[in-house]
């Protein structure tokens, strides 16, 4: 049984041919289906992240059809329909640890929309950002990961707010249940924000991830409020500490902060079978991995159109 993996190289894709991974009696293999491009796999890609030899394999969220199942393992069972948080993934097969497997509708075509790793990370951040009920909330950056906090934001808020450049993405925010949508390109965000919140929102989540727009949310944050920065930052850039001296929680939400990560998964999932999360309007372009290179070289550029890429074995 061949292996077919993506190697990434700064820059470049190759297909190499691995091992299938053995298993051990609590673990799964799983032949892969669909695997979400993350931010991440495209910061390899550019270079951005490196390793000793030179190159990476990559993939983190994967879908797929359970091949093989340990000897312990009572979760799933061959033929099974799964999403995962195994790695690296960007390969025909790849093996888990069963407490991360979760089954999906046997009749599920469309294994893309099942990703579950970043609805994962998503449900670590609103676990941990501390939104109580009546809070005004504030979304800054409305990418694929903005997005999914929006679909899984407490209803029991008073207000939730999203901004962003892109006015697609906004009407998006809207859709899944944004209450007021802000384009920060065309207006004043500060000035818009004090009709929604005056004094600011009790909690802003900064899921952009690009230099400065730190500052920002640090602007709408209430004196009091919680900040929580959870876009990844791959370059140093000046923090505004002397605003956040007007008294206010800081807190870097990224996937490590999960106090359980395997709850936060199962949960997340739960979220996608209930339809609160629904990725149909998100995976918005896909590609088999023999043309890997090209979605990733597309995916680089951002477009108008573009959310989330998928790769598909």
């Amino acid at each position: 049984m061949g292996n077919k993996a993506l190697r990434f190289w700064k820059g470049k894709i190759d297909i190499v041919d691995i091992e299938v991974p053995v298993i051990g009696d609590e673990e799964v293999l799983v032949e892969t289906k669909a695997c979400g491009i993350c931010t991440g796999d495209i910061h390899t890609y550019n270079g951005l992240i490196t390793s000793p030899q030179g190159f990476r394999f990559e993939g983190h969220e994967p879908t797929g059809i359970v091949s093989k199942v340990g000897k312990k393992v009572e979760k799933v069972k061959p033929g099974d329909k799964v999403t995962s948080m195994g790695s690296p993934s960007f390969a025909q097969f790849f093996k888990t640890d069963q407490k991360i497997v979760e089954k999906i509708p046997d009749d599920v075509k469309d294994f893309a929309v099942w990703i579950s790793e970043p609805e994962k990370t998503v449900v670590t951040s609103i676990r941990n950002a501390g939104i109580q009920i009546g809070d005004d909330v504030c979304v800054v950056g409305c990418g694929y990961m903005g997005l999914l906090h929006i679909q899984s934001m407490p209803r029991n808020i008073n207000s939730l707010t999203a901004i962003d450049i892109k006015s697609d993405v906004l009407d998006l925010a809207k859709k899944f249940g944004a209450d007021n949508i802000i384009n920060s390109k065309e207006v004043d965000p500060i000035k818009e924000s004090n009709e929604i919140a005056p004094g600011g929102y009790d909690v802003v989540v900064e899921a952009a991830g690009v230099a400065g727009v730190i500052g920002l949310a640090t602007r709408l944050t209430r004196r009091g409020g919680i900040l929580v920065s959870f876009g990844r930052h791959m370059t140093e850039e000046m923090l505004p500490i002397n605003q956040w001296h007007k008294g206010m929680d800081v807190r870097n939400i990224s996937p490590g902060y999960s106090k359980d990560q395997v709850k936060d998964f199962v949960d997340a999932v739960r979220l996608m079978r209930k339809g609160i999360i629904d990725q149909r309007l998100l995976i918005t372009h896909r590609a088999s991995y023999e043309e890997a290179d090209e979605l990733f070289k597309f995916a680089c550029k951002k477009p108008d159109g573009y959310i989330k890429g998928a790769i598909l074995f």
